[in-house]
């Protein structure tokens, strides 16, 4: 979690700005909630509300945001505009009136009308590499839901089955073109799964179980196709941000290399980049990507995404360098949308993997650096050895 101190004085100051927002509120939800991990099982679960001066739809919809070219500053404007209105619950507190209500308002596909009062107004900075930052947060007293929820006949289906579980729900739901940020949003406030195992779950995990069983089941559909037929790089850039996909022939194999250069936001005042990565097999990783978190699973999601589309399978190389112009964490979802919408957009394709090789670290600012931790490179290379001898 970033603190104020960490954040640029821009940031600060749009979150200034809500200093005079009183302790009671009639607005809207976009609609959208926010749930902490501290002091788990017992957590911060919250609505997220604006006193209506903005379109709220946008405020909590990442694939809103792509679409429309957003910078960093303008999420941290968007997101200037709301408050986080929670209160302290177990996780399995869901028969909460409050928490019923969170959950009420979480499935709508439209803005909710609101009304909420509030204990007190904090200014408090919330921003880190998995969600979109957050900075205003209140108390809350009370949460009234004054207009009707809509939401798809899908979505009102699998919230009301008890039976079907948390992993079915989410792929049936994605089948179903529901937004992968809705769909972790449901998944957050305990919406989904058989009834013995619904939970609150903090935003954080739920976006990557959200990734990550969407990721599987993808996964398990592109290892049954022929491979590709020659050696690509895919190259997309979003606030700061630089990937490059490599496919290379062969099973699917999937890597993620991150570099986080000096001056970027999480290497402020490093003098050489900080490297993590973390690999997969055809039958996944047992446990969690450590080095690269949630990174991990929204690369591999938007590489999935385009391999299903060309129906193909491939070894995957995927480098994501965090330049000095990513000033301000936004959220992972950045990384979700560059490369699922940037998939198949600019593409080179290479005789060999060494052409690939070398195109890719003359693009790099940190050069060949990612070579000395790529597993997929040093099994590739391993296995063309024993291939001449």
């Amino acid at each position: 979690m970033v603190r104020f101190s960490e954040l640029s004085p821009e940031f600060w100051r749009e979150f200034r700005l809500w200093r005079s927002v009183g302790n009671e509120i009639s607005g809207l939800s976009p609609p959208g909630n926010f749930i902490g991990s501290m002091n788990y099982p017992y957590i911060n679960v919250g609505a997220l509300v604006n006193d209506g001066s903005s379109d709220a739809s946008i405020l909590d919809n990442p694939e809103e945001w792509f679409k429309r070219g957003f910078t960093q500053w303008d999420i941290v404007r968007l997101r200037s505009r709301i408050i986080l209105s929670r209160t302290r619950a177990s996780v399995n507190s869901l028969n909460n009136p409050i928490i019923s209500r969170i959950q009420e308002l979480s499935i709508g596909r439209n803005s909710v009308d609101v009304e909420v009062r509030l204990r007190k107004l904090v200014l408090r900075a919330l921003a880190d590499d998995y969600h979109a930052p957050l900075g205003n947060i209140g108390e809350l007293r009370d949460l009234r839901i004054t207009s009707n929820v809509s939401a798809e006949n899908v979505v009102e289906r699998l919230i009301n089955d008890y039976d079907v579980d948390a992993e079915t729900a989410v792929i049936e739901l994605y089948r179903g073109s529901i937004p992968v940020s809705r769909i972790q949003r449901m998944f957050t406030i305990g919406l989904l799964g058989s009834r013995r195992f619904r939970r609150l779950v903090p935003t954080r995990w739920s976006i990557t179980a959200v990734d990550s069983i969407i990721g599987d089941y993808l996964r398990n559909r592109i290892i049954e196709y022929d491979e590709v037929g020659q050696v690509e790089v895919h190259k997309m850039e979003y606030m700061g941000n630089r990937y490059f996909v490599i496919l290379i022939p062969g099973p699917w194999r999937y890597e993620l290399i991150e570099l986080k250069m000096p001056g970027s936001i999480w290497n402020r005042d490093g003098n050489s980049p900080k490297v993590f990565a973390d690999y997969e097999r055809t039958r996944g990783m047992k446990g969690y990507a450590e080095n690269t978190g949630g990174a991990f699973y929204v690369i591999r999601l938007g590489v999935l995404e385009y391999l299903n589309k060309v129906g193909r399978q491939a070894s995957v190389i995927a480098i994501r360098e965090v330049t000095p112009e990513y000033k301000v964490p936004v959220g992972i979802w950045q990384a979700r949308e560059a490369v699922r919408n940037g998939m198949g957009v600019n593409i080179r394709g290479f005789s060999d993997v060494n052409e690939a090789i070398n195109y890719v670290n003359a693009s790099l600012l940190a050069g060949s650096v990612w070579l000395n931790h790529s597993r997929l490179i040093r099994e590739f290379r391993s296995d063309l050895a024993r291939f001449f001898i």
